[in-house]
C-alpha cells in the first residue's frame, strides 16, 4: 500500500519520503527519497533521523505490536522444543504523532472476522488514541490483490469507502489535502 500511496502522490507532484521494506518494490522518480529498513527498530531510527518535519506522514507499515523478550547468555543448541515470549512494544504510530505534531496524521488499521461497524469502532478508538487525524480500516478478509476498506475521519465521522488500492491511495491523499485546508474532502465510495 506504501508504494501504492507515494505513486499517487507523485502524480500531484508531491515530494515523497518513502520508507519501505527491504525488497518491495519503489517508484522511480527524483521527487522520491527512499528510505529501506528490515525490522520495526531499523524503521523506528530511519523515521527519527528524518528532516524536515513532514506536512502529512501516511502510517501504512504494518509494524510488529510484539517482540522476543530478550534471552540472557547462550541457549543452548538441541532443544526439542521452543517457547517464545514476547513482549509489547510502542506504538509507533503515537511516536510520530510526538515527533510531528503539526503534521496530517493518516494510519492504518487492520482488523479481522469483524463487521463494518466493529470495524469503523475499532478504527475510530485507535485513531483517537494515537491523535491520529485520520485512519484507513480495513479487514484482513477484504485485503488481496486489491486494497478495499473504509477511510475514517474521527473528528467529524466521516466514512469513505474505497473498492481498490488505487481508489485507497485517491481517497486518503484527497481527505490528507482537505484536513490540510488545500482541498475538497473526500465523500462517498470510490471505484
Amino acid at each position: 500500500m506504501a508504494a501504492a500511496l507515494a505513486r499517487a502522490a507523485l502524480r500531484r507532484g508531491d515530494r515523497v519520503t518513502l520508507f519501505l521494506a527491504e525488497h518491495a518494490p519503489a517508484p522511480r522518480s527524483r521527487r522520491t527519497r527512499l528510505r529501506r529498513f528490515v525490522t520495526s527498530g531499523d524503521l523506528r531510527a530511519r523515521l527519527q533521523e528524518t528532516r524536515p518535519a513532514p506536512d502529512v506522514v501516511l502510517h501504512a507499515a504494518a509494524v510488529s505490536d510484539y517482540a522476543p523478550a530478550p534471552v540472557r547468555g547462550k541457549v543452548a543448541s538441541g532443544r526439542p522444543a521452543w517457547t517464545l515470549r514476547l513482549l509489547p512494544r510502542p506504538k509507533l504510530v503515537a511516536e510520530l504523532r510526538r515527533r510531528h505534531p503539526r503534521a496530517i496524521l493518516c494510519m492504518f488499521k487492520l482488523e479481522s472476522g469483524v463487521s463494518r461497524a466493529e470495524l469503523v469502532r475499532r478504527a475510530t478508538a485507535a485513531a483517537r488514541r494515537a491523535g491520529a487525524d485520520l485512519v484507513f480500516a480495513n479487514r484482513l478478509e477484504d485485503v488481496g490483490r486489491e486494497h478495499r476498506g473504509l477511510l475514517i475521519d474521527p473528528g467529524r465521522g466521516g466514512v469513505t469507502e474505497a473498492r481498490t488500492r488505487a481508489a485507497a491511495a485517491r481517497v486518503i491523499l484527497a481527505a490528507c489535502a482537505a484536513a490540510a485546508g488545500r482541498g475538497q474532502s473526500a465523500a462517498g465510495a470510490v471505484r
